[in-house]
């Protein structure tokens, strides 16, 4: 692991401190050693690059210098059955956050945030922890965002799927005052969901969604499904209508637009 930069301070409940790295393999893994090990809670983990940075199923996520490649571990008094609601709100408090750069999104069930014009992948989300049936023992969100990064970066592949807030308005974000947005957007949401409040939190990000009403696949244990994204359920699971009228719903999955 690279030497540590600087520790910042946040305002928050939820993240107190932030650490800043020259480079990681993952935030993430880096995020759940101090947790483990340290027993540090309500923490962020920025490093300006990552050599092994994943994603959703442990796919690989190209993290060059000046993207958001950000992890925060938390403990949030919450009921483990609402766990699904996580990745939504993080997604949701990215939307809100970007929104306020004036960089218009789209979010794409449960952790994708997309460009709304040209649906163009901008970020996405993965949350990893301790979950029991009583308790969420930690949390560690990963948060990963094209930012202050141009397409000739990533690998060629890539950059047919993908946008970056630097590409679209042509200016430079600072990187720690965006995260104090998140962060404090999500201490709303985990507020809100404290008093019982989930339903607005769904009822927001569906605003913002991109995919309901749309037909989709779900690949799901290796198997693929085809329907209409129909709803969420209240826990965040997505339902969907299958051609012969049975809906199903999934807490996670690999989703596609048809």
């Amino acid at each position: 692991m690279s030497d540590l930069l600087k520790k910042t301070y946040c305002d928050s409940a939820l993240i107190s401190t932030i650490y800043h790295y020259l480079e990681l393999g993952s935030t993430n893994n880096i995020a759940k050693q101090m947790v483990l090990q340290d027993k540090e809670q309500n923490f962020g983990i920025i490093s300006k690059t990552q050599t092994a940075g994943y994603g959703q199923r442990g796919h690989f996520w190209e993290s060059p210098s000046g993207g958001l490649w950000c992890s925060l571990a938390l403990k949030p008094e919450i009921n483990p059955r609402r766990m699904g609601l996580i990745p939504i709100l993080c997604a949701l408090s990215v939307a809100k956050a970007l929104k306020s750069y004036h960089i218009s999104t789209r979010l794409k069930w449960p952790n994708d945030i997309l460009h709304s014009t040209d649906n163009k992948k901008l970020g996405g989300i993965i949350v990893e922890g301790k979950v029991s049936r009583k308790d969420v023992e930690y949390l560690i969100i990963g948060i990963g965002i094209n930012i202050n990064t141009y397409l000739k970066q990533y690998s060629l592949p890539l950059r047919k799927d993908i946008t970056s807030t630097l590409e679209i308005t042509k200016t430079h974000i600072e990187l720690e005052p965006l995260l104090h947005k998140i962060i404090n957007s999500l201490e709303r949401g985990f507020n809100n969901m404290a008093r019982g409040e989930e339903g607005d939190i769904l009822l927001e990000w569906k605003k913002w969604d991109n995919i309901l009403g749309r037909k989709i696949t779900i690949t799901s244990n290796n198997i693929e499904f085809e329907g209409i994204a129909k709803d969420l359920t209240k826990y965040g699971q997505i339902i969907l209508e299958l051609d012969d009228g049975r809906e199903i719903s999934f807490a996670s999955g690999n989703l596609s637009l048809l």
